[in-house]
């Protein structure tokens, strides 16, 4: 309404000076010379405009503060919308084929800004991902084929196919000053639920902009603070800052009106000593150049009580079905097979089956640090190609600290009997444990035979009496350091004026393990990948804010647990040793998506 009635009132003076500049103009008798009468005339109308400039910068300074009330007292929103249809497959190391040639999606973000001064800011994201349609019941638990257990974890809420309710992706406030206590130093603090995905480089598949973590190492959602400190004017160094980052990825606290104590209340959001503890991160992210061309990223940080699954709790028990079960236990491995060949030799103990009540544990801390290189355009002024033209290159570390406080069963127990017929075992039972077992091998002839059901007992005896084994972190008590580099390009398409095109490749070790859950690929973290992963996408603007990209990301595994935590589940095996030990894990992977973007 203000801004409507102050050009009004700017149309007005402009149209009455103009009209009585005319007047004065047209009273001029034939006979007055051209100085007499034009400099009564030009007297006046500067007398006008100068009125007129003193009401049009009383109009600017009102207009100002309709502006100003405008950004202030709103929250500006966009919209970022995208359809996408992704072909996966998955090859096992058996070669058993996963598939899924029609997987269509939606992925919504509502993103919000407010700036109630020019020193304060608050953003927020709301967000959901969902597949199309409703989500089946899964008929043997009773509960959502998606949407329940560990694809809700916080870390990954938002990048999970789960349902079309709108969830909290980001939501925090940032304040920023140009001195730091009267320094040449510029610093911004945060607190909230920072933006932590999507970060430096990986940004670029999609065409972001990058977010404030270094994509090779951390790609998680997180609630916490960040204080950032420009050193440029400082150092006379271009670009240079220092950003110091704090987490907590879990926090241990009882709920409201909990009886977790019984009738003996033990306070509501206390701790609680029965499950796992807060897990923290702090890091810090340092630029030591960055002059628009040339940018270089640094990174370290350490993951306190980083959570992790145990192999097997609890004692061995026999099953009626002839496999032996891990009783009373939270660990992954929920019941163990004895292996025999057609000769009656025993080959082993596998993996039979999940226990339904594994849990997670603290596994004790994780460190991690990468130092990333974006170069944006290729030389200087050589031609329009490289000038558009990006290449990076990255290198990450990652090392396990294990606290080593959970025992577990050692299964390996059962490793001194391979290769021995059945009254050979019962031989050397009889001398570890004092027992009277048979030895004939006429009694072990059927399998179902007394001898051969207390020898299954007896096995099952000696399991349980080994020494219980340090559970660790990725299968391993000892520290574990993992490395990852990272290559690509990213240049104009050829084939059309404002396309873009982006290869990729990756490549992890034995040990390699970031904090990367939530990268936006169905098949999971190619950063996370302990193998190789190669990648191409291709980019193209169709519209003002839409655009349609397709991608393509190929997965060869040398190791399995990349896409685990940071227990038992991370523990590197080849595809070889984990199919000795009854597993089939997936050994390459792929995923092809076509998808459409809106924002606006």
């Amino acid at each position: 309404m203000k801004k409507t009635i102050a050009m009004s009132i700017a149309a007005a003076l402009v149209t009455t000076a103009i009209a009585n500049a005319d007047e004065v103009t047209a009273s001029q008798t034939p006979e007055t010379t051209a100085a007499e009468a034009t400099a009564p005339v030009n007297a006046e109308l500067v007398k006008k405009v100068e009125k007129l400039e003193k009401s049009l910068k009383r109009l600017k300074k009102e207009l100002t503060k309709v502006k100003t009330h405008d950004a202030t007292d709103n929250i500006k929103w966009n919209v970022d919308f995208r359809t996408a249809l992704d072909v996966i497959n998955y090859k096992a190391a058996s070669g058993k084929e996963y598939k899924n040639d029609s997987l269509l999606s939606n992925r919504l973000w509502l993103n919000m800004a407010f700036a109630p001064s020019a020193n304060m800011i608050f953003k927020g994201q709301l967000a959901f991902n969902k597949a199309y349609g409703a989500t089946p019941v899964n008929p043997s638990t009773g509960y959502p084929q998606r949407g329940f257990g560990y694809d809700t974890f916080d870390w990954v809420l938002n990048e999970n196919l789960l349902d079309d309710t709108l969830r909290v992706k980001e939501a925090y406030w940032l304040y920023m000053s140009d001195s730091l206590f009267g320094t040449k130093v510029n610093w911004t603090a945060s607190f909230g639920r920072r933006p932590s995905t999507d970060g430096f480089l990986i940004s670029l598949r999609e065409g972001d902009k990058p977010k404030s973590p270094l994509g090779h190492a951390i790609n998680v959602e997180f609630d916490g603070a960040s204080f950032k400190f420009g050193l440029e004017k400082v150092t006379d160094i271009s670009g240079m800052s220092l950003k110091f980052c704090f987490g907590r990825g879990l926090t241990n606290a009882r709920s409201r009106f909990n009886f977790d104590g019984g009738l003996a209340s033990k306070g509501d959001y206390s701790k609680d000593r029965t499950t796992l503890k807060n897990v923290d991160l702090a890091g810090f992210i340092f630029v030591p150049y960055d002059d628009g061309q040339y940018k270089i990223m640094t990174t370290a940080y350490r993951g306190f009580n980083v959570p992790g699954f145990t192999m097997a709790n609890g004692t061995v028990v026999g099953n009626d079905d002839g496999t032996m079960g891990i009783d009373g236990g939270d660990g992954m491995v929920g019941a163990i097979k004895p292996v025999f060949d057609q000769t009656g030799t025993f080959l082993g103990a596998q993996a039979a089956g999940l226990n339904p009540r594994v849990t997670m544990h603290n596994m004790g801390d994780m460190d991690g640090a990468a130092i990333s290189f974006l170069m944006d355009g290729i030389g200087d002024g050589i031609n329009d190609f490289l000038d558009n033209t990006k290449f990076f290159a990255s290198v990450a570390w990652s090392v396990s600290h294990p606290d080593n406080k959970i025992e577990g069963l050692d299964l390996s127990a059962f490793n001194g009997f391979i290769g021995k017929k059945p009254w050979e075992i019962a031989g050397d039972i009889n001398q570890m444990m004092s027992t009277n077992l048979s030895t004939n091998p006429q009694d072990y002839a059927d399998p179902q035979s007394p001898a051969s059901q207390q020898l299954a007992g007896a096995m099952i005896q000696a399991a349980n009496g080994a020494p219980k084994v340090k559970e660790g972190m990725l299968g391993s008590n000892d520290d574990k350091t993992g490395v990852s580099y990272w290559v690509g390009v990213n240049m104009p398409a050829v084939v059309t004026d404002d396309g873009t095109f982006g290869l990729e490749y990756n490549h992890g070790t034995k040990y390699w393990r970031p904090f990367t859950y939530a990268e936006d690929t169905m098949i999971g973290s190619k950063m996370a990948v302990r193998g190789d992963a190669y990648e191409a996408y291709y980019i193209q603007p169709l519209m003002k804010g839409f655009s349609a990209e397709v991608r393509y990301t190929y997965f060869d595994y040398k190791y399995t647990g990349s896409q685990g935590f940071f227990g038992a589940g991370g523990t590197p095996m080849t595809m070889d040793e984990a199919r000795a030990m009854g597993m089939d894990p997936i050994d390459k992977a792929d995923d092809l998506r076509i998808s459409l973007r809106y924002q606006f």
